[in-house]
């Protein structure tokens, strides 16, 4: 049993070994190289095979990510500084995971031999032409901004100040430039409040209105206001239309049921002669009960119209239109009887409420309205987009 386990053992170790050997042949050394860094760590005895496939993709991986730096040319081409500065991190890391196995020795007695260089001045270097590269880069977006009036190349060039952040803070006088790009680059939206309501209740809707909390709303780049001391010049206008209100008649109406029932109220023995013979035999005596059932149905509707526009103050173009219609529909119900309550049925029994509610008044009712076609609102707002 030892033997076959020893074997077992020696197989699994030996297709470990050819397993990183087909890593390094078919090219794939990232692979080849984390696989063999976890296989040498903390072990006395290093396999041979490991160590050389290790020394192989360490070889191979630095000199592919070299060959690249050349290739993309920084000096040349600023733009590709930020994946050059990556790439010596990737070196860095990558001579920072075999450091700790140095001087590296198989049990064979065969010593690897790795190329081990100091990056970091070209680190620091690749760092500051990146952050050089994106400052430049958002000074410029912000000067076509400043002329143009175009709010994306402000906000573009907030965030290219924004990728400087990643390397270094407070670079330069980027935190300003920051700033100043966020006010170049934000959208001003002011809501309007147009009231053509003909009705007693036109003030109260207004002002309801009037409390919509717009600036939750608020995000970057885009700010909102409403009422007579919001935005002076906004770069859109939503117009928020108040257009009809309307009240139905009270409505209430009965219906009127009976139900009836038989009820078995006792057993008792009587006599009687069957074949000139006495008997005694238990008869059944019923009662028919009956409940008289009214039921009262109320009901009053009411509907608020409207329109949101939404206009760009420049071009003067509306960009978005659409109807904002809510109702508020009561609906009162009561049910009561007069009678014996044995008589109904389950149903009845179920629908049983002595108590009726009120019908609301107009105001009540108004309130209910401008509650839900102010969050109407709100929800289309969401819907714009103010590009």
């Amino acid at each position: 049993m030892k033997t076959v386990f020893y074997t077992f053992v020696i197989l699994a170790g030996l297709s470990s070994c050819k397993s990183v050997g087909k890593m390094v042949e078919k090219g794939e050394y990232d692979k080849a190289f984390n696989y063999a860094i976890s296989k040498l760590q903390g072990e006395k005895n290093k396999k041979t095979e490991y160590v050389k496939a290790l020394e192989k993709a360490y070889s191979k991986l630095n000199s592919a990510t070299l060959r690249e730096i050349e290739k993309l040319n920084p000096e040349v081409k600023p733009e590709n500084w930020s994946r050059v500065l990556s790439l010596y991190t990737t070196i860095e890391n990558r001579q920072e995971d075999l450091d700790p196995l140095l001087p590296l020795e198989s049990e064979d007695g065969y010593v690897a031999s790795f190329d081990m260089k100091n990056y970091r001045n070209d680190i620091i270097t690749a760092e500051d032409n990146t952050c050089l590269y994106f400052y430049t880069n958002a000074k410029n977006l912000i000067s076509k901004a400043e002329k143009s009036g175009q709010k994306l190349y402000a906000r573009d060039a907030y965030d290219e100040l924004k990728k400087i952040e990643k390397y270094k803070a407070y670079y330069r006088d980027s935190e300003n430039l920051k700033e100043k790009a966020l006010g170049l680059g934000l959208t001003h939206i002011y809501v309007d409040i147009f009231n053509d309501l003909r009705d007693f209740h036109s003030n109260s809707i207004e002002k309801e209105l009037l409390s919509l909390n717009i600036s939750k709303l608020d995000n970057l780049w885009n700010e909102f206001s409403i009422g007579p001391e919001g935005e002076k010049n906004p770069d859109f206008v939503v117009v928020v239309e108040l257009n009809d209100i309307d009240f139905s008649p009270e409505r209430e109406r009965a219906n009127s049921y009976t139900e009836f029932r038989e009820i078995l109220v006792k057993k008792e023995k009587v006599k009687e002669k069957r074949d000139s013979v006495d008997v005694w035999v238990e008869k059944e005596v019923y009662e028919k009960v009956r409940a008289d059932i009214t039921e009262i149905f109320r009901e009053k509707k009411s509907e608020l119209h409207g329109n949101l526009r939404v206009v760009n103050t420049f071009s003067k173009e509306t960009i978005n239109n659409v109807p904002i219609n809510v109702y508020f529909d009561f609906s009162g119900y009561g049910c009561k009887f007069v009678g014996d309550e044995r008589a109904l049925t389950d149903e009845s029994r179920k629908k049983m409420d002595a108590y009726i509610e009120f019908f609301p008044s107009d105001f009540d009712m108004a309130d209910d309205l401008a509650s839900a076609f102010k969050n109407t609102v709100l929800n289309e707002i969401k819907k714009v987009r103010f590009d």
